[in-house]
Order: structure tokens, then C-alpha cells, then sequence
């Protein structure tokens, strides 16, 4: 088994090269890798193609120890990196894990490699958002490589489809939040407060307004968290009602008082999340 990290992506939301951000001094990057080296000393680090000008990027990953592999082609989409990994290596087991899970623990890829069966075209886990297969951290079989050909022919990009398509082992991840990106600036701010304060219990009330409570099924509840910023309580709930709208289209308002994502939580509070209303 060999495996690949997905390095190469744009970061548009984050503003930054994620790979890069540091979380008590350790960039996600170090810490994915720290994951992996105990599973296989054959680490790959999927990297933008290299008529992308991304020479500085890719030169500061290669101290790392690892080797680099540039996708095929510019700007090929999420499948890029399995592409190019295949091509490397066709009759290879291969991990794919994006660098931006900073919640994913060791046990988790344990569980992908523990399940994994080589007849079957992949092993992944179902995100707990929406129950689909998750591309971005799973195990791909040497026979899907014929598959991932066909598709990329058609000029079909979508990994969660394709991975969709593929005969596979789903699992669900021990802890719901493993496979929570970090693809915003407040999901940094929640886990560095976390990392440097620890998680604290509070108790708080949560009222959903219009289409929010219609998905929660109630109008408020009363709920202990460990959350520290109203981001870190949306990622909570979205979980647990499975909401359909993402923290750009929601407004939070703390005490009847408009809020940021970034602000703290206190015991006591009543926070509220509306979603856009029809007529502005």
C-alpha cells in the first residue's frame, strides 16, 4: 500500500495554503503525516501541476522527506491526484487522505486499512453530513484503475461520483467529526482556541428560525457543548441535523445581538441561527 496526501488544492475559501496552517505549532500537513508513517513508508504528496508556477510551494514540501507527485495535467479536479497516482503505480493499493482533516485520528485509517479487501475497488467511510462516500479519505484498489480511465475520458471530475460508481466497503467513522474539513478562517480560530484552552462543557440555548427549525424539527433546544465559537456550535449542529445550508448562508445572533463566527461562548447564552429569508 502506498499513500497519497492531497496537497494541490486552490484553498479558495481559506484564503491560504491549508497544507501550511498551524494548529499548537504543527501544520496540518506534519500532522497528516504523522497519521500515515505508521501505516506505510511509501507517502506521496499530491502536488498542482508544474506549469502552475507552484515551484517555492512544492520545494518547501520537499524537505519533508516525502516524494512529490505532480498531477497530469493543470487544474484537473479532485480526481487529479488519483490519476496521477494510479500512473505511478497501477497495481498499488492506494490511500488517499486530503490534508485538511484535522480532527481525523490514527484509528480512523486504521479502520480503512483493517476493512480493506482487494476485491473490492475501494474502502471508505459515509460522511455523516449527508451519509455519501467520501472520496478524500479512502483506500482505492488497483481495479479502479479501468474505471477512473472511463471517467476521466467522458471528462466526469466528480470524485464523490466516481467513487459513488465504484464496487466498495463504506464504513462509518467512530467519531462524527473526523471528517470535518478545515475550509474556513473561523474553523481555524475554533480549534487553535481549543487546542490552547481544552475542550469546556457549557450549557446554552439554540433557536432555528424558517427553514433551519423545519430541518431540526424544532424551534429551540436546550444543549451542553464543548464548542468555543459559534462556528465551532454551527459544525456541531450541522452535524446533528444534518443542515443543508454551509456557515456562509446562515446569520448567528448571540442574545438577540447580531455576531461574528468567531465569537466565544458562554455558559447561559441564547444563540440564534437564521438562514436567508424570502424578500431579503
Amino acid at each position: 500500500m502506498k499513500a497519497l496526501i492531497l496537497t494541490g488544492g486552490k484553498s479558495s475559501r481559506m484564503g491560504t495554503d491549508k497544507a501550511s496552517l498551524k494548529i499548537g505549532g504543527v501544520t496540518q500537513l506534519e500532522r497528516i503525516l504523522d497519521l500515515v508513517r505508521p501505516l506505510t513508508g511509501d507517502i506521496y504528496l499530491s502536488v498542482a501541476h508544474l506549469s502552475l508556477g507552484t515551484s517555492t510551494f512544492n520545494a518547501e514540501r520537499s524537505t519533508l522527506n516525502v516524494q512529490l507527485l505532480p498531477d497530469l495535467e493543470p487544474s484537473p479536479g479532485p480526481l487529479g491526484g488519483l490519476q496521477a497516482a494510479f500512473q505511478h503505480d497501477p497495481d498499488s493499493n492506494w490511500l488517499v487522505i486530503a490534508c485538511d482533516l484535522p480532527l481525523l485520528k490514527k484509528e480512523d485509517l486504521q479502520a480503512l486499512v483493517d476493512a480493506h479487501d482487494d476485491s473490492k475497488d475501494a474502502t471508505c467511510f459515509l460522511n455523516p453530513l449527508d451519509d455519501h462516500p467520501e472520496p478524500l479519505c479512502a483506500l482505492y484498489s488497483p481495479t479502479a484503475v479501468a474505471k477512473l480511465g472511463a471517467v476521466l475520458e467522458k471528462n466526469q471530475r466528480c470524485a464523490r461520483r466516481f467513487l459513488a460508481s465504484l464496487d466498495r466497503i463504506d464504513l462509518h467513522p467512530a467519531d462524527s467529526r473526523s471528517l470535518l474539513n478545515l475550509n474556513r478562517p473561523e474553523h481555524l480560530v475554533e480549534l487553535e482556541h481549543l487546542h490552547e484552552h481544552g475542550p469546556i462543557e457549557k450549557e446554552i440555548t439554540v433557536e432555528y428560525f424558517a427553514k433551519l427549525s423545519q430541518e431540526a424539527g424544532t424551534d429551540s433546544e436546550v444543549l451542553r457543548t464543548s464548542a468555543a465559537t459559534l462556528a465551532g456550535l454551527w459544525e456541531e449542529l450541522r452535524l446533528k441535523h444534518h443542515f443543508t445550508l454551509d456557515l456562509p448562508h446562515v446569520k448567528p445572533a448571540v442574545d438577540n445581538e447580531f455576531s461574528t463566527w468567531t465569537d466565544l461562548l458562554s455558559p447561559g447564552q441564547t444563540i440564534a441561527f437564521m438562514p436567508p429569508f424570502a424578500g431579503g
